[in-house]
């Protein structure tokens, strides 16, 4: 059996990248230098666009020597960092490209247009810089024998300090006009797992089943209810803005961006539950990369609007992250197709009761959490047999992680359906949970039978438990 790279190494060091920002008037001579950063970009977009398929290494050796002939009053390693810069804005249009492809007008802009670099900003290359750690200042070189020495002894900043003697002063740094960008590479190291937890990732909750036989659920439902109210007041304040398009795009970015922060602390809040609950044994996660773009372009008239925009506003991409970087144990990604249809017992196939159907207020039918096996006859929750489902094919990869009898009877008794938690016909479970306009496992669609697990892929067996 294939095994995942990162859960073979269980005492391996991994690295973290932790980002400082530290408010800094730039000096004369540094910001005369992003000035030539940002012109030298300018002047190679066209070049480069002209050769799209040729690689980044290749377009930078081509490219250098007129760069040093442009600009002789500087050091040989700020070419290759405008190099760097006019890769990174050519990737970033790539990306603008890829995600303008169902708007056949914004792709035409987009593509005829010359992407431009208008930001002051520069990610220096590590020959530019050097920290001096007795007299704690920055030396960045502009040419030979001219530098610039910024004195940052007096900082006041705890984790400037605390991130750098953990990196052991190993940094990139990316310079602003009004701020220093300190990138820390702090070593962490993965502890050995002792068994494993699959997590299961919804809208409104994250359902947790373990080795050992322990089910949990973790409420995400007050950031559901944040974005939600958020939504809202951007509709209503939209109503009232001129119909300037600049000046609507300005105010909603700026309610977007307070969404994101009141946001944030909610996903760390959750993560830290998650990883208190996982404990020491490995995570076995979802792969829904790319899973809600997917929905949205196959499925883009199957559901309502509100529907469209809660799927876009869908945040497990960045909880999958806060977790990822916090843990301390390995991590294993499965194929999250059809893994709320897959019968925890039997392995069967699970379908909606007949008497399961729910009438929402938009008329269209929605599914109840309770699903019924058509082998066996079992009527499960369809997060908690999600989540077991998820742990089953974590433990096909991972090697040396079992579920004992004792631990597979106590899952299948709280994945067991109970007649007290039936649905309301407002569209709410009695413990609150709303529930999903989805007739299948739309969200989590995929190749079938695949596990990606790092970059390898492997089938795992169809996994049938005792009955």
């Amino acid at each position: 059996m294939l095994q995942s790279p990162r859960a073979v190494a269980t005492n391996s060091s991994t690295y973290s990248i932790r980002t400082v920002v530290v408010p800094h008037r730039l000096e004369l001579a540094l910001f005369r230098a992003l000035l030539d950063v940002r012109s030298g970009v300018n002047r190679l977009m066209p070049d480069w666009l002209e050769r799209r398929t040729e690689p980044r290494f290749t377009a930078t050796k081509r490219t250098y020597p007129w760069l040093r002939a442009a600009y002789p009053h500087l050091a040989a390693a700020w070419c290759t960092t405008i190099a760097n810069e006019t890769s990174a804005v050519r990737n970033a249009w790539r990306r603008a490209l890829r995600r303008a492809r169902h708007s056949p007008e914004r792709f035409v802009r987009l593509n005829d247009a010359v992407p431009r670099r208008r930001r002051l900003k520069a990610s220096l290359h590590p020959g530019l810089f050097r920290w001096n750690p007795v007299l704690r200042c920055l030396d960045v070189t502009i040419r030979r024998g001219a530098h610039v020495h910024i004195d940052l002894a007096r900082l006041q900043h705890p984790l400037f300090w605390r991130y750098g003697e953990a990196a052991n002063w190993r940094f990139g740094l990316t310079l602003r006009p009004s701020a220093l960008l300190f990138h820390f590479r702090i070593p962490r190291s993965i502890e050995s797992a002792v068994g494993a937890v699959g997590v299961d990732l919804n809208f409104d909750s994250a359902d947790l089943a373990t080795s050992d036989g322990k089910c949990v659920r973790i409420d995400l439902r007050p950031i559901t209810r944040l974005q939600e109210r958020c939504a809202q007041k951007r509709q209503s304040i939209a109503r009232q803005l001129s119909k300037d398009l600049r000046h609507q795009r300005a105010v909603l970015r700026r309610y977007q961006g307070r969404e994101r922060r009141r946001v944030a602390p909610l996903l760390h809040w959750s993560a830290n539950e998650l990883l208190a609950h996982a404990g020491l044994r490995a995570l076995v996660l979802e792969d829904l990369n790319d899973a809600t773009q997917s929905i949205l372009r196959r499925e883009l008239h199957r559901h309502s609007p509100a529907t469209n925009r809660r799927l876009s506003a869908w945040t497990h991409g960045r909880l999958v992250e806060i977790v990822r970087y916090k843990a301390r144990t390995p991590t294993v990604w499965v194929n999250p197709e059809r893994t709320s249809q897959e019968c925890p017992r039997c392995g069967g196939q699970l379908a909606l009761p007949s008497e399961g159907k729910v009438l929402g207020s938009d008329g269209r039918n929605r599914m109840t959490r309770q699903l019924v096996c058509g082998e066996c006859g079992g009527s499960w929750h369809r997060d908690v047999a999600a989540a077991i489902a998820v742990l089953a094919r974590g433990c096909d990869i991972l090697r040396g992680v079992t579920i004992a009898p004792s631990a597979r009877s106590a899952l299948l008794e709280a994945a067991t359906w109970r007649p007290g938690s039936s649905d309301r016909s407002d569209g709410r479970t009695s413990s609150g949970l709303t529930v999903e306009p989805m007739k299948e496992d739309d969200a989590k669609s995929g190749p079938p039978s695949v596990v990606r697990t790092g970059s390898k892929a492997v089938g795992p067996p169809r996994r049938r438990w005792g009955r």
